[in-house]
């Protein structure tokens, strides 16, 4: 595997190696970081990369919310077929391939898995990630069962793309069953945003399947054919998933918490842990059956971003007028308003989402450097 087919966190792996054995190269990372820093272009391409990193997480998360959105209690979907919204990614506690999101006919002990995709780059990518969450779906299968309280007989498996994907993802569908690679019959859903709201129905215009192959072989049938109007009420939509964005986990968790202060009339730029992981863990927040195990570390990831960020700082108790937590923090930002004070975390994020962009390319130049360091020496013995 070439430096450039590594991801971030295998880069800070392998750079840390190369220090811990050479740590003189700790320098050279220094004056890679002033050089890149001072190319105008790469700067920009950095601003580029965080912008539609935090931009396509928000769109792949507002997918997967419409989507659930229309399993939500009482709505059409559930007095009509009896189908609910079980869980988003079931078997992220397991750190295995996992779905979007899972629904469920308690009745008839039927499941359906649903992948979302705002876009498709590549559509067998997309084939093949619901193919392997079906896998894990069925490995564990009691496991799953017990903790969504149903079990699991017969599973359906289901891609929601916008409307204007249906086509490319169907094509993509058709020539995996012509060619006898599909591993499951994958029904696809459409989400058409309109003028007067938004929608999901399900596409059934394959060319090599029959109209009953096409379609749900349950009561979903009827009611994607004729199209599910979205109706989002807030205190039911959740606000974060389990692999949401970092900056979309802090805004909507850190607002919970402003917002709070307010209420209570307590210092607006001071939080504590507990405060911090009951928003996390909650399932009001967080729609997964595992919440606590998944918010823990959802907890930990952010944290560990805010403070290396350098967003917050840790205060002792007698800093504060909090009282009901073990550790304390404020935030190392200005602001005497909800607003301001997330404004300004948001601005503050990006700068150093935007440094370390840069940082992992100084990182890089490292491994390639000691890479071909070590390739010298060997041609010289």
């Amino acid at each position: 595997m070439t430096v450039d087919e590594l991801d971030d966190e295998e880069i800070c792996k392998q750079y840390a190696i190369i220090i811990d054995r050479v740590p003189s190269y700790e320098d050279r990372k220094v004056e890679y970081e002033d050089e890149l820093q001072s190319d105008d272009e790469i700067v920009e391409t950095a601003k580029k990369e965080v912008k539609a990193g935090i931009r396509n997480g928000r769109k792949h998360d507002d997918l997967l919310t419409s989507t659930i959105s229309a399993f939500l209690p009482k709505g059409t979907v559930q007095q009509q077929t009896g189908w609910t919204f079980r869980g988003a990614e079931p078997l992220s506690e397991y750190n295995v391939p996992n779905a979007d999101a899972i629904f469920c006919n308690p009745d008839r002990n039927l499941a359906a898995i649903v992948e979302c995709k705002t876009s498709l780059s590549s559509p067998g990518n997309a084939l093949t990630q619901i193919y392997e969450a079906a896998d894990a779906i069925r490995e564990y299968r009691d496991e799953l069962s017990e903790n969504i309280g149903m079990e699991i007989e017969r599973l359906e498996t289901a891609i929601c793309v916008p409307s204007y994907l249906d086509e490319q993802l169907a094509q993509r569908i058709e020539y995996e069953e012509q060619n006898d690679n599909a591993r499951e019959q994958v029904y696809v859903w459409r989400w058409h945003y309109l003028e007067d709201g938004e929608r999901i129905d399900l596409f059934s215009s394959f060319d090599n399947r029959t109209r009953s192959e096409a379609t749900h072989d349950s009561e979903l049938t009827q009611v994607l054919n004729s199209g599910v109007e979205i109706t989002k009420e807030r205190q039911a939509t959740p606000s974060f998933f389990p692999s949401s964005h970092t900056y979309h986990i802090m805004e909507e968790a850190l607002s919970e918490l402003l917002k709070k202060r307010v209420r209570n009339e307590e210092p607006l730029r001071e939080f504590t842990e507990t405060e911090l992981h009951d928003i996390l863990t909650s399932q009001r927040h967080l729609p997964h059956y595992n919440s606590n195990e998944i918010g823990t570390r959802i907890y930990d990831g952010l944290m560990n971003r805010l403070e290396s960020d350098n967003l917050i700082t840790a205060i002792d108790q007698e800093e504060t007028e909090l009282t009901a937590g073990e550790k304390f923090y404020r935030y190392r930002v200005r602001g005497r308003s909800v607003e301001t004070v997330l404004k300004n975390l948001r601005e503050k994020y990006r700068t150093q989402a935007i440094e370390r962009k840069i940082e992992i390319k100084a990182m890089r130049k490292i491994i390639e450097e000691f890479d071909e360091d070590q390739s010298s020496l060997g041609d010289f013995g």
